[in-house]
């Protein structure tokens, strides 16, 4: 370019066009859904886990016993920071994707399995329902965001 040898990047430069010479704006899109699913996984949680017994009441899946409610319960509440975080970065969608899916699977143990003579309530299936709607928003997030990287 006049008389010079230029790369791409001085091209741009030269020519002063700054659509070339600023890399494009990056929209970082929320995963919506998997949020929705994750407050909906803790909503669970609130509920009553069993029909008598220690989580028949409200809170019921936050027994003092380490139950798969228990577990549920944990991964809900880390479960809803990595799905707000999973728009910015890859290790927290794997982290939400791994976490909303054991929500949902300790959910799902917790009504095949409840406590010995006790039966379960709603809250499991909400639990459970909230874990597999975040899993696949989270999923397709990961998807979305390599879809859209692939070109680059």
């Amino acid at each position: 370019m006049r008389g010079r040898v230029l790369g791409p990047g001085c091209i741009a430069e030269e020519l002063g066009d700054p659509a070339l010479i600023e890399p494009p704006e990056t929209e970082t899109e929320r995963p919506w859904d998997a949020v929705a699913g994750a407050v909906l996984a803790a909503i669970g949680t609130v509920g009553p886990w069993t029909r008598t017994g220690a989580g028949d009441r409200i809170f019921g899946a936050w027994v003092p016993d380490v139950r798969w409610s228990t577990i549920a319960a944990i991964t809900t509440v880390a479960l809803i920071p990595a799905t707000w975080l999973a728009a910015t970065a890859a290790i927290a969608r794997r982290l939400a994707a791994a976490l909303a899916a054991v929500a949902a699977v300790a959910a799902a143990l917790a009504i095949v399995f409840p406590p010995p003579f006790q039966a379960a309530s709603w809250g499991p299936w909400v639990t459970a329902a909230g874990g597999v709607i975040a899993t696949l928003g989270v999923l397709r997030a990961e998807r979305r965001e390599r879809r859209r990287t692939q070109g680059v």
